[in-house]
């Protein structure tokens, strides 16, 4: 696995997502920025995955107070093709971590067992506190608590 990079680094996805990655936090932050399409949706969710990658790390905070709620075939999309397959690219659990207005909250649900660790939260305080907490649990800790890697391909 190669080492994440130690300096901040930035994308953007048009003019939809911005992305940082926080080397002091080890944090991939995503921060939608307005409403999207379906496409933009999957492209967006796409532009994390190539920049969790591309800095080795699994640890999501992904900022929705922007963004409307996906229609409910981008929600199947998201939960039963995206997430699903997360760890297997990644080498292991991620976590993702919801910053939700209260509206969205209620919208949004995603299996807790579709991707290794899905939290939500109002509050970005305790978002952070919970993505560092997950720095530190272990692989077998994630296992024994339920997560099941997908197999080799």
């Amino acid at each position: 696995m190669q080492t994440p990079p130690t300096a901040a680094l930035s994308w953007s996805e048009a003019d939809f997502l911005d992305l940082r990655y926080r080397p002091d936090l080890h944090l991939l932050v995503g921060r939608w920025q307005r409403p999207v399409s379906a496409t933009e949706f999957r492209q967006g969710y796409r532009a994390m995955l190539r920049a969790a990658q591309a800095t080795s790390c699994p640890f999501w905070q992904l900022d929705l107070r922007g963004r409307n709620a996906p229609d409910a075939a981008a929600r199947q999309w998201l939960t039963a093709e995206f997430l699903p397959g997360l760890a297997g690219r990644l080498g292991r659990a991620v976590c993702l971590g919801y910053l939700l207005s209260p509206s969205l909250l209620q919208q949004f649900v995603v299996p807790a067992d579709s991707a290794g660790w899905v939290a939500f939260f109002a509050e970005e305080g305790p978002l952070t506190a919970w993505l560092t907490q997950c720095q530190h649990r272990s692989q077998a800790a994630l296992t024994q608590a339920g997560f099941i890697p997908p197999p080799a391909a």
